[in-house]
């Protein structure tokens, strides 16, 4: 397989030693007055080991060290696109998903890969997770494809069958199984062996499986169109508006912090459960309308809205920051 390597001078602004910013109260906000943030849907955020936030959007790639940001697009780096979907980070590698390719940071060296140069069968790259032997797979349009030095396409239309290859969603749980989503239900795999799961077999309340999220006990957190339903050893538990405080069914977001609690977000709302009661949050703005909510390594949660960023945490607001003498990312075109 051909690759095509870059050498970067990446991150030089982030260097040792690092220090945790200050607690700054329980919620900070970015806007287009204190940040690059515009009006970018994010689409994405994951810290890395420096405390280095990357946060992913339909326009860029954003670096924020919990005090100066760096945008890379296109025009200024080897970014394949400027449309980033997904990011995942592995000790000192970074693999980052984009509408037109897979891009893979080691060590500041930048590889990157598409249909024309390895065999992955889409540039178009939706989620990306590690599993517990370090390999990573990839939700792609078409199809589940593993990644461990080489691509190999193991859960497609044109591999086994199945009716659709168009995968949104991904997360793989304790058992090493993955789970995947599409707009026509939802898929396991394991050593071969694939099942669907949809409305007519299941419990889940809709086919459009847009978030998938495992807990601590292994329980799955599957987020649709019209409600989440939950399984851990083939049992099934429905959470909708009639049993959750929230006004609509249409999840937009489901993440799991360090507590363990789960964290769900609509269009207005942001609750959260412990597992045994659940728990509304009050936003800034209760007009505003929310895209997307992603946590950090630090358990701040990113609550992304149409006007605004807006970071949260119960235990207080924190950022890794790195002394530097460079105020910005070096990167060689």
């Amino acid at each position: 397989m051909r690759k095509t390597i870059m050498k970067k001078f990446l991150l030089i602004l982030f260097l040792f030693p690092t220090l945790l910013f200050p607690q700054i109260g329980t919620k900070t906000i970015f806007n287009k007055n204190n940040s690059p943030l515009k009006k970018q849907t994010i689409t994405c955020v994951k810290t890395d080991q420096s405390g280095l936030n990357w946060i992913g959007t339909l326009s860029g790639l954003f670096c924020f060290n919990g005090d100066k940001w760096i945008k890379l697009t296109t025009k200024n780096s080897e970014l394949p696109s400027n449309k980033v979907l997904c990011i995942e980070i592995e000790m000192e590698k970074t693999y980052i998903g984009t509408a037109n390719g897979l891009l893979i940071i080691n060590n500041n060296n930048w590889e990157i890969y598409n249909t024309q140069n390895s065999t992955l069968p889409s540039n178009k790259i939706r989620k990306i997770k590690i599993d517990n032997n370090n390999i990573a797979w990839l939700a792609t349009s078409k199809g589940l494809v593993k990644y461990n030095k080489e691509f190999e396409s193991v859960l497609s239309s044109e591999k086994t069958g199945i009716k659709n290859d168009d995968f949104i969603s991904l997360n793989i749980d304790q058992n090493n199984k993955k789970w995947i989503g599409t707009n026509t239900g939802l898929y396991s795999y394991k050593n071969k062996i694939w099942r669907v799961f949809t409305i007519k077999n299941t419990n889940i309340p809709d086919n459009h499986i847009w978030e998938i999220v495992v807990d601590s006990e292994n329980k799955k957190w599957i987020g649709t169109k019209n409600g989440i339903a939950t399984i851990i050893e083939n049992e099934w538990e429905v959470f909708t508006k009639k049993n959750m405080p929230v006004k609509t069914n249409l999840i937009k977001s489901i993440v799991c912090d360090d507590y363990d609690r789960v964290w769900v977000s609509t269009e207005k709302k942001v609750v959260s459960f412990d597992g045994h009661e659940w728990k509304k949050h009050k936003l800034e703005n209760t007009k505003t309308i929310i895209n997307n909510l992603f946590i950090d390594s630090f358990d701040n949660k990113w609550i992304c809205t149409t006007t605004s960023l807006l970071v949260y945490n119960l235990e207080g607001v924190e950022f890794k920051k790195n002394n530097t003498n460079e105020s910005s990312v070096v990167v060689s075109k």
